[in-house]
């Protein structure tokens, strides 16, 4: 008899803790958001999770006294949007087993916004709102400089102004420095890449990324970071440049490596743009200048019309080797060299190495003088 009350003690024992098992493992998977809205004019929030593609979760009811919650069953650690409507929105980064507590006040919704148990998130915000912040008082100083540019102590003006400038420019770029190398394994640091550049700062970001795509290797924006940082891994100062081949303007392939043995730069332009067409008196000088010192020049063109990439090329007088795909922002070399806007500049040394990037004007002319020289 008193075996069979173990039996069955142990029994109830076993399906306790098999219960208990079960509920804990569904509340690992869990993510509890709630929060209030003061001033609620709001009936009704909306969670997407954000991936590759948008997809709408859940629209979450919000009560006459602005209170809501919402349980969110998840596998990974990703992120999502919680929207309050099409200009006011929160970025967020879950993670099972948080509880989220989001409260604001819905007459000031993202300066009063206040987000606790989510430590991702709050690196996100924290983060924005150091953008914001910093961008606001750049934006000042630049339109006092516009405003006062005719002012006759204009001179004095603008060395204040650039102090300023400059001294606002240095603490955020080390409050986000500091914070890339001190959560390399966050996904925050995937907000930053706008304002820290990625060329700018690869070692940082090449010490994020390892941990980063270890951690999160499924992660469609983990991937698309990492694909980001190894494209400039391969275009990063002292590497050999990616090689290409275009057509020029005969219908002839060129390849960038036929150009070994002198410095090259690559002009990257186009006949549509203004700053491009600005910037080209200061190539021709170079040329002219450096031309027989074992110095030259391919021009790479996104241009998507023939007769305006030749008309320019004619109208203009340039003497260098001109390529293009004509396609555009689709031209092969974008990718391929991370061209993000135009003019863009590389320089190359005689064996194909990328010693500069970027450079124009005067500041281009100097380098290239004191390699020939």
């Amino acid at each position: 008899m008193t075996s069979n009350k173990k039996s069955i003690s142990g029994i109830i024992c076993l399906v306790f803790m098999m219960a208990f098992t079960t509920a804990f493992a569904q509340l690992k998977n869990e993510v509890n958001l709630k929060g209030t809205l003061k001033n609620n004019t709001f009936t009704s929030l909306t969670l997407y999770q954000i991936g590759k593609d948008p997809t709408k979760i859940a629209t979450i009811p919000v009560d006459k006294d602005g209170h809501f919650a919402y349980t969110l069953t998840l596998n990974v650690t990703d992120f999502y949007k919680l929207e309050f409507d099409k200009t006011n929105f929160i970025m967020m980064i879950l993670q099972a087993g948080e509880t989220v507590e989001i409260t604001t006040d819905v007459n000031d919704l993202m300066n009063k916004l206040m987000v606790s148990g989510s430590k991702q998130t709050s690196q996100v915000i924290r983060n924005q709102t150091l953008i914001a912040y910093t961008k606001a008082k750049l934006d000042s100083i630049s339109n006092l400089s516009t405003q006062n540019a005719q002012n006759p102590k204009y001179d004095s003006l603008l060395k204040i102004y650039s102090y300023e400038y400059d001294k606002i420019n240095t603490y955020r770029k080390k409050v986000l420095t500091d914070f890339v190398q001190n959560n390399k394994s966050s996904l925050a640091i995937l907000f930053l890449p706008e304002v820290l550049k990625l060329d700018d700062n690869l070692d940082l970001y090449i010490k994020a990324d390892s941990v980063l795509f270890k951690k999160y290797p499924t992660n469609f924006y983990v991937q698309s970071f990492h694909g980001q940082v190894s494209t400039s891994k391969q275009t990063m100062i002292g590497s050999m440049a990616p090689d290409f081949t275009l057509t020029d303007t005969s219908g002839r392939k060129v390849s960038l490596s036929s150009f070994k043995g002198k410095y090259l730069l690559i002009d990257f332009w186009a006949s549509w743009c203004g700053p491009c067409m600005r910037e080209l008196p200061n190539v021709q000088k170079i040329y002219a200048d450096f031309s027989k010192k074992g110095f030259d020049i391919l021009g790479v063109s996104l241009d998507k019309d023939r007769k305006s990439w030749v008309g320019a090329i004619i109208n203009k007088g340039l003497p260098w080797t001109q390529v293009s795909d004509l396609k555009y922002w689709q031209s092969t070399v974008v990718p391929l060299y991370k061209v993000e806007a135009i003019p863009f500049t590389v320089l190359l040394d005689k064996e194909g190495r990328i010693i500069a990037k970027n450079l124009r004007g005067e500041e281009l002319y100097k380098k290239v003088e004191s390699l020939v020289k």
